[in-house]
């Protein structure tokens, strides 16, 4: 009897075994879910804000496209906004006419929102570099630099990191290449290859 005793007592010490075991398991797996749920609700909301800033980035730049596209859009804008006299200065110093100057402030201004959608929604190494590149040669283009220095829409809009970003960039050394191609240069090598 006693055998019999032992026998179903051990039996019983090991269903409670498998029983605790089973329960820890079942912890562990509880643990393991609610981490890998918390870790795709994270970039859940990453990827949505990323989303967010750029429809942000890209309804701004379709409202400063639609500016140096359209004249009444310009005006309106000028008017406004009492943007006369920022474009009739503007427009001496570029020898353009006070027109072509709001034009120039909307493009530059639809390029300096797009950079900063780029900016907002990328990390890796590489985008990065290649937006210090963009802005090594767009940024210090003289009529460019003006903008991005004086216009209303440019820094005083913009999110401030990425406003740094551009000024750290543009007071780096590095990168010496021209902004744009020497054109006597070029008919030159087409001449020579009996083209254009």
């Amino acid at each position: 009897m006693r055998s019999g005793e032992a026998s179903r007592t051990r039996g019983a010490v090991n269903w409670e075994a498998v029983t605790a075991l089973g329960q820890l398991v079942g912890a562990l797996a509880v643990v393991a879910t609610l981490s890998y749920l918390t870790i795709q609700v994270r970039y859940a909301k990453a990827a949505t804000s990323d989303a967010n800033r750029l429809a942000r980035a890209d309804g701004v730049c379709d409202m400063f496209l639609a500016g140096a596209v359209h004249r009444d859009i310009r005006d309106a804008n000028c008017k406004v906004l009492g943007l006369d006299e920022f474009y009739a200065t503007v427009a001496a110093r570029l020898d353009v006419t006070p027109d072509e100057a709001a034009i120039l402030d909307h493009t530059y201004s639809y390029w300096f929102w797009l950079h900063w959608g780029q900016f907002s929604s990328t990390n890796e190494e590489k985008d990065l570099a290649e937006l210090r590149r963009m802005v090594r040669q767009f940024y210090r283009v003289p009529s460019v630099r003006l903008f991005w220095e004086a216009s209303p829409t440019a820094k005083p809009m913009l999110d401030q990191t990425f406003v740094r970003f551009v000024e750290d960039t543009l007071a780096e050394g590095g990168d010496s290449s021209r902004a744009f191609v020497d054109m006597d240069e070029v008919f030159r090598k087409l001449d020579a290859l009996e083209q254009g």
